[in-house]
């Protein structure tokens, strides 16, 4: 069973985004570079090829970036609740949100929290805004723990 932690939960998106701008500021520069040689050499159409594959790579980039910034911002908002109960958790039983990890990335139903005091299940009501604990004891259980440095 694979438990995340809370700094893993509240930092698991960030480099993913800086990798993808700079392949699209990759991208962009060599369309703009081989859009120049091609203006500088008319008489050279490979810059112009070059230039319109970069473009359409540029196109299908950017595409495929608008759709996982959706996805993102619905994993964020999930990433959200998930720490934000992690932090509730914390308080419930007195004890810091780093030291709690969760066997999930986002909220819902069979949620287990593993704590310094053992091994909780976190039930939601109906709608969704509270919770209640309730303490387990887990046998034979092959921890993964995500995001320990």
């Amino acid at each position: 069973m694979t438990f995340y932690t809370y700094d893993y939960l509240s930092n698991s998106q960030d480099m993913w985004q800086y990798v993808r701008l700079i392949v699209i500021s990759g991208l962009i520069l060599a369309t703009i570079i081989f859009f120049g040689l091609y203006f500088r050499n008319r008489f050279e159409i490979k810059y112009k090829d070059l230039g319109v594959i970069f473009v359409t790579l540029l196109l299908l980039v950017l595409a495929i970036q608008y759709n996982d910034y959706l996805n993102i911002k619905s994993s964020e908002q999930q990433t959200g609740q998930i720490t934000q109960t992690i932090k509730q958790v914390a308080r419930k039983l007195e004890t810091t949100p780093k030291e709690i990890s969760v066997n999930s990335t986002t909220t819902g139903n069979n949620l287990i929290a593993k704590t310094p005091s053992g091994y909780y299940r976190i039930d939601y009501n109906n709608d969704g805004t509270e919770f209640v604990l309730e303490k387990l004891k887990l046998y034979k259980v092959n921890v993964k723990i995500q995001g320990v440095d």
